[in-house]
């Protein structure tokens, strides 16, 4: 198989990988349907602490959460194990240049789910305001819910679900089972830990470091691209 890039080539593997990924929507439909249950719990929780009933921040905070973990989980779900022979020897033989491989992986989980959830959240918004559900307040995408939001946090949030996605698609590549779980779990940290750095650092009274944060996940994600890609272009079988 050539190894150039082939664009009618590429177009056609990234619709095969989302036909691949589309036994995967009932779990996203399920966790969805997670989130539009617990949002009002936990708003009706949080006004029982606080009488401060402001149910989009909270909506807020768990769907870039969810979104987040959801598309991050396409490398693992799409082709887990590459890296092996026994798992990876059908996505060897598709008909595609390792170019169009990795980039068909970057582009479904970097932008067609992030895109598809984001929709779904709209939805799933959009209902919440329709039948005014009790103690969701300042909808997020009609009111004032992002308005507290700075260019350093959404850039670092950004960055907190680019590198590990990335270091996923890289992880999957690893032959060594206990060094890909290793991989795994750190990457697992770094998501979580990156979209929560800017609020730990609003607490402290370091919120001056956020653009420090955001460059040193910059430079993680672009290492986490080029071993992805540098592993992925060495694979034989």
């Amino acid at each position: 198989m050539s190894q150039t890039f082939d664009i009618k080539r590429f177009g056609q593997l990234v619709l095969h990988d989302v036909k691949r990924c589309s036994p995967r929507i009932g779990t996203v439909g399920a966790v969805m349907i997670s989130e539009l249950t617990f949002t009002p719990l936990m708003v009706l929780s949080q006004n029982f602490l606080t009488q401060d009933p402001h149910g989009a921040g909270y909506r807020l905070m768990l769907m870039v959460l969810m979104s987040a973990f959801l598309a991050s989980m396409m490398p693992m779900q799409l082709y887990p194990n590459v890296g092996k022979k026994k798992f990876g020897i059908y996505f060897a033989l598709l008909p595609a240049s390792k170019w169009e491989k990795y980039l068909s992986m970057v582009l479904l989980s970097l932008v067609l789910v992030p895109l598809a959830l984001m929709v779904a959240n709209v939805a799933i918004d959009s209902l919440l305001t329709a039948v005014q559900a009790p103690y969701y307040h300042k909808y997020l995408w009609q009111s004032e819910a992002l308005q507290w939001i700075e260019p350093a946090m959404v850039c670092n949030c950004a960055l907190a679900f680019i590198g590990p996605t990335l270091g996923f698609i890289y992880a999957n590549a690893i032959q060594n089972k206990t060094c890909r779980n290793i991989m795994s779990i750190v990457l697992w940290l770094w998501l979580m830990g990156g979209v929560f750095s800017m609020m730990i650092l609003e607490m402290a009274d370091l919120a001056g470091m956020g653009w420090y944060i955001v460059a040193a996940q910059a430079l993680l994600a672009v290492l986490m691209g080029f071993l992805g890609w540098n592993k992925m272009k060495k694979m034989n079988y």
